[in-house]
């Protein structure tokens, strides 16, 4: 890695080669002709198939992988096309002679593409629905109901059409269905098996678009008749289907989403789980009850989870170790969450204090909540060593239920609240954030999605929401358009993201003016369909310190933002019609401000005086002024899409810096970031023409990168005798395309062979 300084540095008299390019030069507008034409000849190619493939798709066939891959190979082909088009329409003089060349590259690749479109069949028969296998906890007991309910599917055509798998929360409901689900991809009787999670934020419209994705399809009208109508001959053209609804609060009519009936004819059948059984019988279920496990299931599951087989055969340990498991009351998701929670303990003192600590737990929750799980799970929440690690456990129910929370936004938010200690670096909190959550899954108080996204068990969520409900008012996600009646004054987080919230309004006395919160420190608002907030709503708001208005139509920020002298964290991204903010001078204590992807088009008034920001996303200013930005010493990631006219030079005062994604229009200013890039985490920087390549930033994301050392090049003209320096440890280098690289003439050619190990295309 160390060579690539050294050797690039070397690079001179880079050009295009005039005679190669000059045919693409003057017939671009023949040769973009030519490209449009084969690409509408191939769309219409593509459009047949799929005729095709919908009218022979019936009782257990599926589209041959072959036919999938072609379609999704010709649909790229074309979209590449039309990024050429694009960048035709922007075209500088330099371009020409590339873009020619790339559009004739790209007529070649269709009309081949296309003659590769004469398949003998379009469909086979399909052993599964080739959905994924879901991550299922193992299985534990259950035996007995996992097998009635598999001859209700497999062998009692005739007999059952709906199963409604009942029982309380924690009981097992949800794992057995995986294991189910998973069992049915396997077979060949039904031509297509969906799993879709309900959750207590019911909604028909959901239902339907969550049914739909499944089938890869999509419903467009808003008509809820049409829409069932759409839906239903979407399932009859599957043939014989398995539909399992998990977490079912409230009875429907099938008929209003358009699931059709199960009969013997179709051969559907369909499965809910549900804590309420009366939901499940009122819609014509047979009831299936999950019953808590036998005492010596549960003693072998609390042993897989406590990780030491010797503990149960410990004499001294052994009693009291049964006691604990009993108190459990063989409800599986205790007995994982206790058992996780006296890992590794082998001191029977200890064994002895936990039972008493368990059974005070189990006796004061069920004088206080009807759901006997909670206060054994709240044990396993009291056992956390850290007060640090219970905070950011509580945090997590202000997201909506079952909702795949990102990992690294969670940690982001920790710290944006103060859960994370301060420390000398952004990274060094990024990583205490990491072990945090490791702390928490180890618990089986944060459930493993993927290694990108973690979940909280929704019985999990309802303890926490019960422990915090004198603090916390949480309506997240439950389709709300308009905002609900809270006591504003004693609470202190309010979390009403992904709602339909287009307006607010709160009931308060006609002699103030806006809502007396004088302990609300966290206001969660992000995707809603807020386009106006009151100019006076912030004005008796002294502690807030969390703002997430995030991904709103909202298109001006009230005044009385001005006053949040608080506020630390200030989220904006996402809103592309905000086109004014009030003057930030006074927000002292801001740390982050995140305006990526919004429609800000000036730097924020009074952003130069934020000297304690350590985070922050510009978005798309055209001009930040020079000196703005080496004001901000305390930096640690920045992100801007703009003209910064001081250039380089004011990033290399920033000491502080970890993070840097930016863009700049001259090779001068990568050349001086190279001298000093080395001592950043990560970093992406793009070399483009003024007011060029921002489609490019568009796509890298939401502005907050991991693991990135890159240098890309966009529409960019480099002249005859450029010399560009690339940090050394530069790990990816992203150019327009590879016509582009290969134009390229070199002094050196063995610089381009080195270079070439760390090149990527964008087309």
């Amino acid at each position: 890695m160390d060579l690539i300084g050294p050797i690039v540095d070397m690079i001179g008299l880079i050009g295009p080669s005039i005679c190669n390019c000059l045919k693409y030069h003057i017939k671009l507008k023949e040769y973009l002709e030519n490209l449009e034409r084969s690409q509408a000849e191939l769309q219409s190619r593509i459009e047949d198939i799929q005729l095709r493939i919908a009218n022979e798709s019936r009782y257990g066939k599926t589209t041959k992988n072959e036919v999938e891959n072609w379609v999704k190979t010709a649909k790229q082909i074309i979209a590449e096309a039309k990024h050429v088009e694009e960048k035709a329409r922007k075209v500088k003089w330099f371009s020409r002679c590339c873009l020619g060349k790339l559009a004739d590259k790209k007529t070649q690749e269709i009309k081949e593409e296309y003659g590769k479109s004469n398949f003998e069949s379009l469909v086979v028969d399909a052993p599964s629905s080739g959905r994924e296998e879901l991550r299922a906890p193992k299985l534990v007991g259950e035996r007995d109901v996992k097998e009635r309910i598999w001859r209700c599917l497999m062998e009692d055509d005739d007999q059952v059409g709906k199963i409604g798998v009942c029982g309380m929360g924690g009981i097992g409901k949800t794992t057995i269905m995986m294991h189910i689900y998973n069992d049915l991809l396997k077979e060949t009787k039904f031509g297509r098996v969906i799993w879709i999670t309900v959750s207590q934020a019911f909604n028909v419209g959901k239902l339907q678009n969550d049914i739909a994705s499944r089938l890869n399809e999509r419903l467009d009208d808003d008509d809820a008749i049409m829409r069932a109508g759409k839906l239903s001959k979407m399932l009859e053209r599957q043939g014989t289907c398995v539909i399992i609804l998990d977490d079912v609060w409230e009875s429907f009519g099938l008929e209003q989403v358009g699931i059709p009936e199960p009969t013997p004819q179709n051969g559907c059948k369909l499965v809910l789980t549900s804590r309420r059984e009366e939901v499940a019988r009122s819609m014509g279920f047979q009831i299936i009850r999950v019953k808590p496990l036998s005492h010596e299931e549960s003693l072998k599951l609390f042993s897989s989870k406590v990780g030491d087989g010797a503990i149960m055969k410990t004499p001294t340990l052994a009693p009291t170790v049964k006691l604990v498991v009993k108190e459990c009351a063989g409800l599986p998701l205790a007995i994982v969450v206790v058992g996780s929670s006296m890992r590794g303990i082998s001191d029977p003192s200890l064994w002895k204090n936990a039972l008493n600590e368990l059974r005070q737990q189990v006796k004061r929750s069920l004088q206080q909540v009807e759901d006997e799980v909670f206060g054994r799970l709240e044990f396993s929440y009291n056992r956390l060593k850290h007060e640090k690690d219970r905070h950011c456990f509580l945090y997590c129910a202000l997201y909506p239920e079952d909702h795949d929370i990102y990992r690294e936004e969670l940690i982001e938010h920790w710290i944006e609240e103060g859960l994370i200690d301060e420390m000398e670096s952004r990274e060094a909190m990024r990583c205490s954030g990491r072990a945090i959550l490791q702390r928490l899954e180890e618990n089986c108080l944060l459930i493993e999605v993927d290694d990108f996204f973690i979940k909280m068990h929704d019985v999990v969520r309802d303890m926490a929401l019960h422990m915090t409900r004198k603090r916390f008012f949480v309506k997240a996600g439950l389709q709300l358009k308009e905002v609900p009646e809270w006591n504003i004054e004693d609470v202190e987080k309010v979390s009403l993201m992904t709602n339909s919230i287009s307006e607010i309004h709160l009931t308060i006395p006609s002699s103030m003016q806006s809502p007396r919160c004088q302990h609300l420190t966290t206001l969660l608002l992000s995707e809603n369909r807020l386009r106006t907030i009151p100019e006076a709503f912030f004005d008796d708001m002294p502690n807030l310190k969390i703002l997430d208005l995030s991904r709103n139509p909202i298109q001006a920020l009230p005044k009385s933002l001005s006053n949040l002298e608080s506020l630390t964290a200030l989220l904006l991204s996402g809103c592309e019609d905000l086109k004014a903010m009030p003057c930030l001078s006074k927000l002292q204590a801001l740390k982050k401000l995140n305006l990526w992807k919004s429609g800000m088009e000036e730097v924020p008034q009074g952003l130069e005086m934020l000297i304690n920001l350590r985070y922050l996303i510009l978005g798309y200013c055209y001009e930040i002024p020079r000196g703005t930005i080496s004001k901000l010493y305390r930096l640690q990631h920045l992100v801007m899409f703009s003209t910064l006219q001081g250039g380089a030079e004011e990033i290399r005062e920033l000491n502080k810096l970890e993070v840097l994604l930016g863009v700049w229009s001259k090779v001068s200013e990568l050349n001086n970031f190279a001298s000093f890039g080395k001592r950043l985490i990560n970093f992406s920087i793009c070399i483009t023409e003024e007011g060029s390549g921002y489609e490019w930033l568009r796509a890298l994301g939401s502005g907050d990168f991991q693991d990135r050392k890159e240098v890309s090049f966009s529409e960019f003209k480099i002249e005859d005798g450029d010399v560009i320096r690339l940090p050394s440890d530069v790990e990816e280098i992203y150019v327009l395309s590879r016509e582009w690289w290969e134009s390229l003439e070199w002094d050196h050619p063995n610089a381009k062979n080195v270079l070439q190990c760390f090149l990527r295309f964008y087309v």
